[in-house]
């Protein structure tokens, strides 16, 4: 009987390069061939779709521009046959346009002409960490129900997320708990209760994961970000809510990952929601945000002085942001709570968003394991033996 981990894994091995052009389909090929992966070409989309049909690829790397069929239409059929199947595709900069759609239409990446053999590698490399994590996480949600591999999984699919981002872009990691801490603070000006607090400090703490998604070269960019980079950063709040939500630890966490760039008067991503249709978590999550990322040092650029900040801060209000959460947010700032949060936490040892997810991971366990002992209390006790 065979094993169906080792086998996924060995479907982890097996690449589909579809490319006319035979000076870029063959090198790359080769050179994947080199770093350890099965590969299969194909001469065009049609030739493309066929192979595909035949074998188990969990990559496709395609050029868009191809006689037969296209790499988008060859994208779409890849979706409707097996949507677990990660596609890459390959562009001219006359392409540009067509790749952004791709990303939108759920490709995982793109790069283009002419292009680095370790540009493709780190590219491929990305998916395999992708899929590992995602089985981590999916591997944690169907062992939730037993106790000891339960509390493991979920503990160790959750900090591998963080970790994840945080090896991707060193600003990440020290931004992610700010928020975390900073939206805390604000919430409780507000007087949400303890449950909600929590939630929205979890989801300050993940906010960001979706950027496990974004190319490197775009998210460590230290220049502007042309439209169509910054079109590719938009899709991180979808791709965020969609790692998280799988795992029941952070179901409610999701939809505050997905809004925190939404903005007031509906001109934000990814939705377009405005005013009380964005939740008012994710409204306290999006000045948190802004807040510590105006004020911190980026790849591009110093960080702002603090008033300047807040001069931002207040001349989005009624726009950008919520002007009741823009209140809470000046009032908290005034009385010193907001940056004391960071003090108080640096002084006993608190800033780590890995430990906080290790929190909440366990008291998650703690609370199933409960639930489970419950339930076995108030089963019926079975009928004596005749």
């Amino acid at each position: 009987m065979s094993d169906p981990a080792a086998e996924e894994t060995w479907n982890e091995k097996r690449i589909l390069v579809c490319d006319d052009e035979p000076h870029i389909r063959e090198p790359v090929a080769i050179y994947l061939r080199q770093n350890g992966f099965e590969v299969t070409t194909a001469v065009d989309g049609r030739d493309g779709l066929n192979k595909f049909q035949k074998d188990d690829f969990f990559l496709v790397i395609t050029d868009i521009n191809m006689p037969q069929m296209t790499g988008l239409d060859l994208l779409a059929e890849v979706r409707k046959v097996r949507p677990t199947t990660d596609v890459v595709m390959i562009t001219g900069n006359v392409d540009l346009d067509y790749a952004i759609q791709a990303i939108k239409n759920g490709a995982y990446d793109y790069f283009r002409k002419p292009f680095d053999f370790e540009d493709v590698m780190l590219t491929v490399s990305r998916v395999v960490e992708k899929r590992r994590l995602q089985r981590a996480a999916a591997e944690a949600e169907r062992l939730r129900g037993e106790r000891s591999a339960s509390e493991r999984n979920a503990i160790e699919a959750v900090m591998a997320l963080v970790q994840a981002v945080y090896s991707k872009d060193s600003y990440t990691r020290g931004h992610m708990e700010r928020v975390g801490l900073y939206a805390d603070v604000i919430a409780a000006t507000m007087g949400l209760e303890a449950k909600r607090r929590k939630i929205i400090e979890r989801a300050g703490i993940l906010h960001d994961i979706g950027k496990i998604g974004t190319p490197d070269v775009i998210l460590n960019k230290t220049g502007k970000l042309t439209q169509e980079e910054f079109l590719v950063i938009q899709l991180h709040p979808n791709v965020g809510a969609q790692i998280v939500r799988p795992i029941s630890v952070l179901g409610e966490v999701a939809p505050l990952v997905r809004q925190h760039h939404e903005k007031w008067n509906g001109t934000g991503y990814p939705d377009r929601l405005a005013g009380e249709k964005i939740t008012v978590e994710a409204r306290i999550l999006a000045i948190a945000d802004v807040f510590d990322a105006l004020h911190s040092d980026r790849a591009y650029r110093p960080g702002l002085p603090i008033e300047k900040t807040i001069q931002i801060i207040k001349e989005g209000r009624g726009s950008h942001f919520d002007p009741e959460v823009v209140d809470c947010f000046e009032s908290c700032l005034n009385d010193g709570t907001l940056l004391g949060s960071i003090k108080d936490a640096r002084g006993a040892g608190q800033v780590s968003a890995q430990d906080k997810v290790k929190a909440m991971a366990e008291e998650a366990q703690k609370m199933m394991m409960g639930a489970t002992s419950q339930a076995r209390e108030a089963a019926p006790a079975p009928a004596p033996a005749p």
